[in-house]
């Protein structure tokens, strides 16, 4: 009896060990959780997987690849001082292939993550920057990769001009939406005349 009484002792101990490795990664990670999808989806996703990727239709708003008005060069060397700033070891950068590889340490447990950031030229005065973390250890990630990613693209934005960042959706709504009419003669008012005293 006294054995199963321990052992429920340390099951229960390591079961809240644990439960605050988890809640200490997920609140560490600083994740967008009101934002889309939602927080139901984003904790499932961040307790069943431990890869986080940008792709043009992601379900995650900040996991999409950004474009920037400028050339994809210069987009390169950009996102590579982003990593450096980042104090992420940089084990690959080909400028050739406009690709970095690098290790990302996670804020609490120290695991090391893999990052793999590249930039596609869309013309000539255009870029898009792509990026992929994925962790070398364990099944679930706790957002951590989805954290290098937000990152990655945030110390980009104060490493690259502002006005170089292209937002597409705000392009887009801007181009349909209707011109402002003018108001003629007929939308103002008439004056009245005050009656002049007596």
């Amino acid at each position: 009896m006294r054995f199963v009484s321990g052992l429920l002792q340390v099951v229960f101990f390591l079961a809240v060990v644990l439960a605050s490795l988890v809640g200490a990664g997920l609140i560490s990670n600083d994740l967008p959780w009101s934002d889309p999808p939602g927080m139901g989806t984003r904790l499932l996703t961040y307790l069943s997987t431990n890869v986080a990727e940008t792709t043009p239709d992601s379900t995650f708003p900040e996991l999409r690849p950004h474009t920037y008005a400028a050339p994809a060069a210069l987009m390169f060397d950009v996102a590579r001082r982003a990593a450096e700033a980042l104090h992420w070891e940089l084990s690959t950068v080909e400028p050739e292939t406009r690709k970095i590889e690098a290790v990302a340490t996670t804020r609490v447990i120290k695991f090391k993550d893999d990052v793999t950031i590249w930039v596609e030229a869309d013309g000539e005065e255009r870029s898009t920057l792509f990026a992929r973390s994925a962790s070398r250890v364990g099944a679930v990630d706790l957002g951590a990769n989805t954290r290098h990613i937000m990152d990655l693209f945030e110390t980009v934005d104060i490493i690259a001009p502002v006005t170089a960042i292209v937002d597409e959706e705000a392009a887009a709504e801007e181009s349909q939406a209707p011109p402002e009419a003018m108001p003629t003669e007929s939308d103002t008012p008439p004056a009245t005349e005050e009656p002049s005293p007596e």
